[in-house]
């Protein structure tokens, strides 16, 4: 046997090992594509089905129990190819099983992903992003509008102030759905951090693949779904002076609030974000909160929100309780009345006046 003829036979054996080695793999990618092909092939008629993420997040994520299998084999191929869209994918289909469960929309046959505990210190419900050259942070907000994420939850997971811009090749972090990324310190908990941000133990699980474990550590960073940042935590909160005139009130962020900035609402909702943020005006606001499940009652309380359908021009007016003293006073703060438009003003009311108003309740 000539010499090229024992090189052709070595090529040859060669391709033959590495066509072996690659075959099972081959097979499995045809199995999965025949699977997802088939289970879907009787529902391509129906334009509804349609798995596209903008028209699901409009539908608040609400999918079939079909569409959120499909999704489930597509986030475990992503995942297990390492490809660069796998932490979106999971967020989506993160996004879907927890809309999924808190709608009752599929109960038990809803799949749950056997994902393993993430310990580096990123969740899985958080985007590490690279700004590319011609960025902004509008423009990313873009990008993952589909999820629900807006420039101003990039500003709050960043700590990002009104006028800071992004530079090409910055490393930034994005919530992969509708909330914040936010950095545990020293003894929070998912409890903790669900009662502080309004968000909830479930979503907080969901979102950030901690079924198998729920113990986080200091510097993590997990996505808060849904959460709402307090006032005196947001980026470009100014504290205002406790003088009774009152002083101008800067803070420029208030993702959910609803209410137009400057009225005695906007404030009110902004130190009580767990009521409902469409009450309408403040003449509106008791009987609102009541068919949404909050006390209302004469009773104040530090915390409540004090409110009246009277004066205004027929608007009404509501307002924060801070304390309430001995003698059956009260401590309140408020918007656009006691210092003026625009302007948070606080001040001490007689039991007297105070049995002028409502008060509403925390759950």
């Amino acid at each position: 046997m000539t010499t090229n003829t024992k090189k052709t036979v070595k090529k040859k054996s060669t391709r033959l090992k590495t066509i072996r080695r690659a075959f099972p793999y081959f097979m499995t990618l045809v199995l999965v594509l025949t699977l997802a092909f088939f289970g879907s092939k009787d529902k391509f008629e129906d334009q509804s089905y349609s798995l596209d993420m903008r028209t699901l997040a409009q539908n608040n994520f609400s999918a079939s129990a079909d569409q959120t299998a499909e999704l489930y084999i597509v986030s475990e191929v992503a995942i297990s190819m390492q490809t660069p869209t796998a932490a979106v994918i999971s967020t989506n289909y993160d996004s879907i099983t927890s809309a999924a469960a808190l709608a009752s929309s599929v109960v038990s046959e809803k799949l749950e992903k056997p994902n393993a505990v993430n310990t580096s210190n990123l969740a899985v419900g958080v985007v590490e992003y690279t700004v590319q050259p011609g960025d902004t942070i509008a423009s990313i907000a873009n990008k993952y509008a589909a999820s629900g994420v807006t420039e101003t939850m990039i500003r709050w997971s960043n700590k990002f102030k009104a006028k800071r811009e992004v530079k090409a090749g910055e490393k930034i972090y994005i919530p992969g759905r509708s909330g914040f990324v936010h950095v545990v310190k020293k003894n929070e908990s998912v409890q903790t951090l669900a009662h502080n941000y309004s968000s909830s133990v479930e979503e907080i699980i969901a979102a950030n693949s901690l079924e198998l474990n729920q113990n986080i550590s200091a510097g993590m960073r997990i996505l808060i779904p849904n959460g709402n940042l307090p006032e005196f935590e947001r980026p470009d909160y100014v504290a205002p002076s406790a003088s009774r005139r009152g002083t101008s009130y800067y803070a420029q962020y208030s993702a959910g609030n609803r209410y137009a900035r400057g009225w005695c609402t906007w404030y009110a909702w902004s130190m009580r974000p767990d009521l409902p943020s469409n009450m309408g005006h403040a003449k509106t606001w008791a009987n609102a909160a009541r068919r949404a499940g909050f006390p209302v009652d004469k009773n104040p309380r530090a915390g409540d929100v004090f409110q009246t359908a009277s004066g205004s021009g027929g608007y009404g007016h509501v307002g924060y309780v801070t304390g309430v003293n001995a003698d059956g006073s009260i401590n309140v703060c408020d918007m656009n009345g006691i210092a003026g438009w625009g302007k948070v003003g606080c001040a001490t009311w007689s039991r007297a006046k105070a049995n002028q108003y409502n008060f509403i309740h925390k759950k």
